[in-house]
């Protein structure tokens, strides 16, 4: 049944953008809510619904909804597909991920926005035996952000997390970023996850070096209501069993009820 809603809401989201209208958004409407894996405190307008999807790397596939209430609250569902790409089977990952966030405090002249929440959808594969994806899942994490207006916009992001794939190693972990906008709908990111949950060698389970996760990307915005990340993670050759940048797509897709 879960394999057969999975189909069911990708079909969906390849349709909806193709049927419905196209509502203007401003670039201030569609905020930045995850750089390249790290969270934001922006949320998305009341009202409005997002589509996302992530292809890549090693043909894996993640895609989720989600869903604004009251500028102040955003739910969402997703789930992670491996060999998307390709001849062999399909592997639908068994547990769906699930975020709600809270934005607290509103973003000022004088202080910084706030946001609390709870995400359980990691990357890549999830491990059974483990009971944690190849990338950990955020799990409970507060992030502030902050715009300013120079040149160009930037923006400044950082907060905590503590993941609830906890069953060999466990730790509050720091992560943030930046972004800075070159010219009218084009942004480098940045974003760094110190994974102090992850770095244990005397664990069986890790899965990193203990260098952190540095990641970068570049991003488009396309009529206001569509987005393309380009996105290279694991800059510093963090992830344990390989070794390399992965590379990954992510296309987003905004609009109201």
């Amino acid at each position: 049944m879960w394999k057969s809603l999975c189909r069911m809401m990708l079909l969906w989201a390849i349709v909806a953008p193709l049927t419905l209208g196209a509502t203007p958004l401003s670039g201030q409407e569609f905020e930045e809510m995850v750089l390249v894996d790290s969270p934001t405190a922006g949320i998305l307008p009341h009202g409005a619904y997002l589509f996302q999807g992530s292809f890549g790397p090693r043909s894996s596939l993640i895609f989720g909804v989600k869903i604004g209430f009251h500028d102040r609250i955003m739910v969402g569902v997703s789930f992670g597909m491996q060999e998307f790409i390709g001849t062999g089977d399909i592997e639908i990952n068994d547990k769906p991920g699930f975020e709600v966030r809270l934005r607290i405090i509103e973003e000022s002249l004088r202080g910084p926005a706030l946001a609390v929440g709870i995400d359980t959808q990691g990357e890549d594969a999830y491990l059974e035996d483990d009971e944690r994806y190849e990338r950990k899942s955020k799990g409970f994490y507060a992030v502030i952000s902050k715009n300013y207006q120079l040149l160009s916009d930037f923006s400044v992001h950082g907060g905590v997390n503590y993941s609830l794939e906890n069953k060999d190693e466990e730790s509050l972990n720091p992560f943030g970023g930046l972004s800075i906008e070159l010219i009218d709908g084009f942004s480098i990111l940045v974003d760094y996850n110190a994974a102090l949950d992850d770095d244990n060698a005397d664990v069986p389970s890790h899965r990193t070096r203990g260098r952190g996760y540095l990641d970068s990307g570049i991003r488009f915005d396309y009529m206001e209501n569509l987005r393309l990340k380009i996105l290279f993670k694991d800059l510093m050759g963090n992830y344990e069993p390989e070794k390399g940048v992965a590379r990954s797509v992510e296309i987003l897709y905004i609009n109201y009820f």
